[in-house]
């Protein structure tokens, strides 16, 4: 067999749980981790997710209703990983955690990543964690080095202490841009142009927007020429781009 190497572009989609009780792991994933509720099958499915995406977790109980943990020692799933965009959110999540005394099993700064790990209501491993900066992780002989180091818990819950949302990196923003097709922009601020095929076109787009962006609560700057229309999104609070920029990028290619 020829060699191939996976497209740097690949990535990983949504997961799917058993589980033994829907209501159990609502009151889990969304109540204490904050996930939305996308679509709900009865007592049978739960698809949730972060930012309005269709699902990341898919929760079913349809071969394991009122079922029990996999004992020690079984083969299956080691943890599913949830990936903050920010140190600061990471840190939100703990407190969360904290304030609910919901049971960790532990917490680990890996130098690539900080990662606190818990399990579900259903024994299901759960890693929450964010990524360093890349330029930031360490290699050896062209390999990246990690390790399992104590993780600096009292610098994570200040970090959540802060006011307002957080900016993203850099490198985060670039790899959200790439599956953002007529966005461009950086750390600091996103941008794209729309063009229509009328000025009442345009200014039925900028209206849609602008009553996206009052529901979000987050408003971009918009520049209106003729029948083009030019957006720029900032999180002006936070210094830069953030999360809720991203989702409200999305939000307006959806009214386009």
């Amino acid at each position: 067999m020829a060699e191939y190497t996976i497209p740097a572009g690949t990535d990983i989609g949504h997961v799917h749980l058993k589980v033994s009780d829907i209501a159990q792991s609502e009151a889990f994933y969304c109540g204490i981790l904050g996930f939305c509720v996308m679509q709900r099958w009865g007592e049978q499915a739960l698809f949730i997710s972060a930012g309005g995406y269709h699902h990341h977790i898919g929760l079913n109980t349809w071969e394991s209703r009122g079922g029990s943990p996999a004992p020690a020692g079984s083969t299956g799933l080691y943890h599913v990983a949830i990936r903050y965009p920010s140190r600061r959110d990471l840190g939100k999540a703990l407190l969360r955690l904290l304030e609910a005394r919901y049971p960790i099993d532990g917490a680990s700064d890996h130098l690539v990543s900080e990662a606190i790990y818990l399990r579900d209501p259903d024994g299901n491993g759960v890693e929450l964690y964010c990524d360093r900066e890349r330029a930031q992780w360490p290699r050896e002989g062209g390999e990246v080095r990690m390790e399992t180091r104590r993780l600096d818990v009292d610098g994570l819950l200040a970090e959540a202490a802060k006011e307002g949302p957080s900016p993203l990196p850099p490198s985060e923003v670039q790899e959200a841009l790439s599956a953002l097709p007529g966005w461009e922009g950086d750390a600091s601020r996103l941008r794209r142009s729309f063009r229509f095929e009328s000025f009442p076109a345009a200014l039925a787009f900028v209206d849609r927007v602008g009553q996206a962006a009052e529901e979000m609560r987050h408003h971009p700057d918009i520049d209106i020429r003729y029948r083009s229309v030019q957006i720029a999104l900032s999180s002006h609070d936070a210094g830069g781009v953030t999360e809720r920029d991203l989702q409200l990028a999305r939000r307006i290619d959806a009214l386009a």
